[in-house]
């Protein structure tokens, strides 16, 4: 906290320096008697202006998503009379203000209390704090203020924002618990398989009138049993390119958000990998619990660099079950994760890249010019060169935009059933 005099001092002070300069140059006592209340005036700028009273802000909810507001309830209460006090309430770098106003003046007397309210839009996922205030109070005629800082930290947690997905890869592979995925197993299910014969013990409602009146033999109809299977998310965090909230790294954050609650919804069980620094895992399980373990996983998801080449082959058996879906993602910058996957791929896992297109994230940071576009084209070949690569050791590999929907890029794999390579 630190006090100081106010604009008006000055001006002030120039008045009257002006009326005793003026007094001298034209030889009239009328200007000093101007100026000597203007001087009695200011000697009160020693006075050291109220500065006590409390701030508290309360908020909505500590737990957010993307793009979603929090309301934020300041209250102000004054432990001395306050004339004229302004408080501004800082927004952290990744959040705006959506309504109401971060800046207030209030006119308080001692023991009063003012509140008032207004909505913070968080931009980018992460760990936040809210609760930092500047303020500014002066005397009561105006002379001297005092400013400083004020804080009432609250931690605010921003989860990735989880758009819906309506196709989902399916897993070629399933377990034997249940689940949503169709299996090849014939048993109790809601899937319709195959005709047979009706046979001691077979129920009678699954006898199949319509083939059975047109053969005049009894059949029954055997169903598919609905099965759950094992999904592990493997993020690439060896790289990162653009700038918070629209990165490389924060769409594939998004994309692993979205893939594992349309999986988990699916009552199967799902898991995380981040491949980085240091390979950090969530090994599968299933459940709403589980949502929030990995999303809780994603939230400090950042750029690490490393320089020695690690794989996936020590990984304990719980953390990438034999015949897991494991879905890839990454913008593709580092060689060394093209070959974790080809590894997965050759190990035996059913793999499925999904691979991030960086030339519309560099676009607005990099200027126009015949060399730039030279080295975008041939960073376009080296791109290609490498999914094709991929594509002759059979992965399915899928080139997504930013500006697609990320629904979309993955339908033509859930309509197809997994071609062989797909390129957008």
């Amino acid at each position: 906290m630190s006090a100081k005099a106010s604009p008006l001092v000055f001006v002030l002070a120039a008045v009257a320096a002006a009326a005793l300069l003026g007094a001298v140059a034209v030889d009239r006592i009328e200007l000093v008697i101007a100026a000597v209340p203007l001087l009695l005036f200011l000697v009160r700028v020693d006075a050291r202006p109220p500065a006590g009273f409390a701030l508290a802000h309360a908020l909505s909810t500590d737990r957010t998503t993307e793009g979603d507001t929090v309301a934020v309830t300041i209250t102000l209460t004054a432990r001395t009379d306050l004339p004229c006090i302004e408080v501004l309430y800082r927004l952290p770098a990744m959040a705006e203000l959506a309504s109401g106003s971060n800046r207030r003046v209030l006119k308080l007397a001692e023991g009063e209390s003012e509140s008032w309210t207004l909505e913070v839009r968080f931009l980018a996922r992460g760990h936040t704090r809210l609760g930092r205030f500047h303020y500014r109070a002066w005397d009561e005629a105006g002379l001297s203020a005092v400013e400083g800082r004020y804080e009432d930290l609250v931690q605010v947690k921003v989860y990735p924002a989880a758009v819906p997905i309506r196709y989902l890869p399916r897993p070629r592979r399933t377990r034997s618990s249940f689940g949503n995925h169709v299996s090849s197993k014939l048993g109790q299910g809601l899937e319709p398989g195959n005709l047979r014969p009706y046979a001691s013990g077979d129920r009678l409602r699954q006898i199949n009138w319509r083939a059975s009146l047109r053969t005049g033999r009894l059949y029954v109809t055997e169903f598919h049993e609905e099965r759950n299977a094992d999904v592990v998310i493997l993020l690439d965090t060896t790289a990162d390119i653009g700038r918070q909230p629209d990165s490389s790294l924060d769409y594939c954050v998004k994309a692993a958000a979205a893939l594992a609650t349309g999986y988990l919804r699916h009552r199967d069980r799902v898991g995380l990998i981040t491949y980085g620094g240091n390979i950090q895992w969530i090994r599968p399980r299933t459940g709403r619990r589980q949502i929030e373990t990995l999303l809780e996983a994603l939230l400090p998801a950042s750029m690490a660099v490393n320089y020695s080449f690690q794989g996936l082959d020590l990984l304990p058996p719980r953390v990438l079950p034999p015949g897991a879906l494991v879905i890839a993602l990454s913008p593709l910058i580092d060689p060394r994760f093209t070959k974790v996957v080809a590894n997965l791929a050759g190990r035996g896992f059913d793999v499925l890249l999904l691979a991030l297109s960086p030339l519309e994230l560099m676009k607005p940071f990099v200027r126009s010019s015949p060399l730039d576009d030279l080295a975008a084209r041939l960073w376009t070949l080296n791109r290609r060169a490498t999914l094709d690569a991929l594509q002759d050791i059979g992965l399915p590999a899928v080139e997504v935009r930013p500006d697609q929907p990320f629904d979309a890029a993955l339908a033509p794999l859930a309509r197809a059933g997994r071609p062989r390579a797909t390129r957008r």
